[in-house]
């Protein structure tokens, strides 16, 4: 009999305490879905970042190793106009040739250029549908919680490189924080909140800030892909 009486004292203190342990139970298991969810986001956000940024970093690497045809060329003009100013006949003839191969080899920079410019632009765009495809998804944890995800647009940034004179085709060097300038950088804002049927054990309203960022950093004579830390803009 006592321990019937002890029995029905402990259940009878456990009985306060079940709205509670429920409510903890279902926090735990909705911080657990929106770990899932927060963890699809970013994945499929980064895949997108990474492939443009390995794809960019070819293009910077092709376009400076250029560099040494590109000032041979600008050396031989020099000479060219010194011998031009001093009176040779043939100078100008000389000087006709190098600006056409200089002209040729501007050619072949702006389309290294282009191409890199327009990988990045590929993977924004990329990342982007990427995220709009989890948020279809979503609808899997409308048992947990209501949801709604904004997704803002960005523009994509260029390849962050610059010439380093006028001449007709010039050397180039990457810009000092180029992992700034050429980060692929993405924003989202999630806002949950309870569903009506579990608002008895748990009333909740959040909204939370979130992003990924893919950049590019040096590695030898290599350019490759960096995932930075994430930062909402």
């Amino acid at each position: 009999m006592k321990k019937l009486n002890q029995k029905g004292f402990a259940l009878a203190l456990m009985v306060p305490l079940l709205p509670v342990i429920l409510a903890f139970g279902l926090m735990s298991y909705m911080a657990l879905g929106f770990m899932q969810l927060d963890q699809k986001f970013k994945y499929a956000c980064r895949t997108g970042g990474l492939a443009g940024q390995e794809k960019a970093g070819k293009q910077i690497e092709a376009l400076l190793k250029l560099n040494p045809q590109a000032q041979k060329l600008i050396d031989r003009l020099r000479q060219a106009e010194l011998e031009q100013r001093a009176g040779s006949p043939k100078a100008a003839a000389k000087i006709l040739v190098i600006t056409g191969l200089q002209s040729i080899l501007r050619i072949r920079q702006e389309q290294i250029i282009l191409q890199g410019n327009l990988a990045l632009q590929s993977a924004q765009q990329n990342m982007a549908q990427k995220l709009r495809q989890v948020r279809t998804e979503m609808s899997d944890y409308d048992s947990l919680y209501s949801s709604q995800t904004v997704i803002f647009s960005r523009l994509a940034p260029r390849l962050a490189v610059s010439p380093d004179s006028s001449d007709i085709a010039p050397t180039f060097r990457t810009l000092p924080d180029i992992e700034n300038r050429q980060a692929l950088v993405q924003n989202w804002q999630y806002h949950l909140r309870t569903p009506r049927h579990l608002r008895g054990f748990l009333n909740g309203d959040f909204s939370f800030k979130k992003s990924c960022s893919v950049t590019i950093t040096e590695k030898g004579n290599s350019w490759l892909p960096k995932i930075q830390r994430d930062r909402f803009l």
